[in-house]
């Protein structure tokens, strides 16, 4: 029986030795992680959506998408986990040298070496997400991006009933019945209205925002319009599968973070050149470039990233700033978040991680709105995108008043004994007589 603890006792853990006071990480590691992914989640989707719209044509995107952005990341890692090893060798743990890189490190998780084919499988839901997004982002407005993209809490509700035996109560399936309604309320004026008449506006569903017409409104045809809104659908679907996977090798045996954002970006540069010839895939109303001018197109994409307007129809490529500046900003601000995400559904689940992530579209709504952000492509936000922001926020409120519960344990993201560091602590186990059984961490 576990001996009730007072509210204003310090939290300690038992040990070998005398009780130990948990640090301000070990309690809130778990609410400053939260705040940092919410924050650069939101700024990532603004800056991804403001290159998009720089970029506009397809093919550019998915060169960006699948060939520039898996290197780029994948060398700002190397440095990143390069701090992380210097950090832990300054704290005395001379395990972390070199060898931590290699396959098959024993440090890759608190359980020795981790499969290198399932950390290959990491990141191929996230690629493939990417590839089927990217060249429909440009014709899907943030609003309706930011809709669309909670579809893929369903799917993961699916997966992950019958993949890890996650079992919901009342309030999860009430938080996700709120995300919905926050998709009705924000789609409710274009469904109802679809005021389509000249000139053109947010208010016809049909229309999507295009900096190359001096930042008018263009209307799609109703096959383009359910090809671009559905592709960009139908991309929720990887990576729905692909985060119920990362809950279940970081969770079934403690995979530590930044090994795994490693080995998966690794494997990312080599799912973004299987996805690649995507571009040569005929698209409604846009020129399909020909499988002779690989080459070419990849040099113009380089061109159009630099600024350059000389070939036709890249008039937006000459934005102020021009399409690199977005890719820097942009680039900072995805490392933080995609790590901040691995780490979320490492210590609470993918479920829970996807319901924050709502909030971050929210909070990427409101950022859209800034023409110092988003300059020409900047929208303002209607009175049913700001109620649809506000539903959000009080869905990932209800989701945690009660904790999920899976193959791999109680997910207890509400509770103080939760804020462990990453793969270095076992303590959780300790607390309040709790057991393996009852934790997410390492199973005994």
């Amino acid at each position: 029986m576990v001996q009730e603890r007072s509210q204003s006792e310090p939290l300690m853990v038992e040990g070998d030795g005398p009780a130990q006071q948990q640090s301000i990480w070990e309690r809130f590691s778990i609410v400053i992680v939260f705040v940092i992914f919410v924050t650069f989640r939101a700024a990532d989707r603004v800056f991804l959506k403001a290159l998009n719209n720089a970029l506009q044509r397809p093919a550019y995107n998915l060169i960006w998408g699948n060939l520039m952005w898996p290197i780029a990341i994948q060398i700002m890692t190397v440095g990143m986990i390069g701090v992380y090893v210097m950090i832990m060798r300054w704290q005395g743990d001379k395990r972390y040298n070199l060898k931590f890189f290699a396959p098959g490190s024993t440090m890759a998780s608190t359980m020795g070496p981790v499969p290198l084919w399932q950390l290959a499988l990491f990141s191929l839901g996230d690629q493939l997400n990417a590839a089927l997004s990217s060249p429909a982002s440009p014709f899907v407005s943030q609003p309706i991006q930011s809709v669309m993209t909670n579809a893929i809490l369903i799917w993961m509700a699916i997966i992950s009933y019958f993949w890890i035996g996650a079992r919901y109560k009342q309030v999860h399936y009430v938080g996700m019945v709120l995300v919905m309604v926050a998709c009705v309320v924000q789609l409710s004026t274009p469904l109802a209205d679809n005021n389509c008449s000249e000139p053109l506006s947010k208010a016809c569903f049909a229309a999507y925002h295009s900096p190359l017409h001096g930042g008018e409104y263009i209307k799609l045809s109703a096959s383009a319009m359910a090809f671009w809104y559905g592709l960009f659908l139908v991309s929720t679907f990887p990576g729905a599968v692909g985060n119920v996977y990362k809950q279940r090798v970081l969770q079934a045996q403690d995979v530590d973070v930044f090994y795994a954002t490693w080995w998966s970006g690794n494997f990312q540069v080599l799912w973004g050149l299987i996805c690649l010839p995507l571009m040569f895939m005929p698209l409604p109303g846009q020129e399909t470039p020909k499988i002779s001018e690989f080459f070419s197109e990849i040099g113009h994409t380089f061109a159009c990233m630099g600024g350059s307007t000389e070939r036709a129809g890249d008039g937006t490529c000459g934005t102020t700033p021009p399409p690199y500046f977005w890719i820097i900003v942009y680039l900072l601000f995805n490392i933080t978040f995609n790590l901040a995400m691995t780490w979320l559904v490492k210590k609470i689940s993918a479920a829970w991680a996807q319901i924050a992530t709502v909030v971050c579209l929210g909070m990427c709504n409101i950022f859209s709105t800034s023409k110092l952000i988003m300059g020409a492509s900047a929208e303002p936000m209607s009175l049913d995108d700001w109620l649809g922001v506000v539903i959000v926020c009080i869905s990932l409120w209800v989701y945690n008043l009660e904790s999920e519960v899976s193959n791999y344990g109680k997910v207890t993201q509400a509770a103080a004994p939760s804020f462990v560091s990453d793969g270095h602590a076992n303590l959780a186990e300790k607390i309040d007589g709790r057991t393996d059984k009852g934790s997410f961490v390492k199973q005994g």
